[in-house]
């Protein structure tokens, strides 16, 4: 039997209860994740099993985006698929290695694993039908996955590259590549970490354009947008308290 969102897929129990709990493109309960797993990120000791906790949260964020952005169910089921796998290996990892410090390639599967969510969150919010305030909530996940995506970049160049990342220090930890993912995202430029080599200065500028192009089209748009239609129906409403009250008085 088909249903509503087009898919013909019989749901699991899980499924149904995720279905039925967290409602289409409540992309602020993706929000609240994004910034739980930054902050996570960032204040958490350095130490194998912030690795696991780190990737449950991403896997965790990624899963509520694909909720919220109602992709089909068997796009849903091999990002869970995938979720599950990349938290079995980070656990592995805790066994296998007692460096405290994530290797490049898991910070490239980080990548990967978050890729995802803001391609399936632009496609939602291109396809509402109406422009409010879980489009506006939408489009600052974007931003904000935009920035970490950026940092786990950073991080993978700078574990697996003969050179060092930043000109400033040669062991820089993961709450650094992200404070300068957003420095530069958000184009503050405090300068207090510069990039060392010619790829880093080529994707931190790239960083910094998106993120600006974003801000004054994507996000400008959206505000604008929302306040034309505020100002529309109040005038409306305004028109037809108008009338109700010349009906009356005839």
């Amino acid at each position: 039997m088909q249903s509503n969102d087009g898919q013909t897929t019989k749901p699991s129990a899980i499924e149904r209860w995720l279905e039925a709990t967290f409602h289409d493109n409540r992309f602020g309960v993706v929000l609240v994740l994004l910034l739980i797993t930054y902050g996570f990120m960032t204040a958490a000791p350095m130490g194998t099993w912030t690795r696991v906790v780190t990737t449950a949260l991403q896997g965790l964020t990624l899963l509520a985006a694909l909720r919220a952005s109602v992709v089909k169910r068997r796009m849903f089921r091999l990002a869970a698929l995938i979720v599950t796998l990349a938290l079995l290996a980070s656990i592995a990892s805790v066994f296998v290695t007692s460096s405290a410090e994530a290797s490049g390639v898991f910070h490239a599967l980080d990548v990967l694993m978050i890729a995802l969510a803001p391609v399936v969150i632009a496609r939602a919010l291109w396809r509402r039908p109406v422009i409010d305030g879980h489009t506006a909530l939408g489009a600052i996940c974007i931003y904000v996955l935009l920035g970490m995506i950026f940092a786990f970049t950073y991080s993978a160049i700078g574990s697996t590259g003969d050179e060092s990342f930043f000109v400033q220090t040669s062991h820089a930890g993961l709450d650094i590549y992200l404070y300068f993912s957003f420095v530069t995202l958000t184009t503050v430029g405090y300068g207090d970490y510069t990039a060392a080599t010619g790829l880093a200065r080529s994707l931190a500028t790239l960083e910094a354009l998106l993120g600006q192009i974003y801000l004054v089209t994507v996000v400008a748009l959206i505000v604008s947008t929302m306040t034309r239609t505020r100002a529309m129906r109040a005038a409306q409403a305004q028109t037809s308290g108008d009338a109700a009250g010349g009906a009356s008085d005839t």
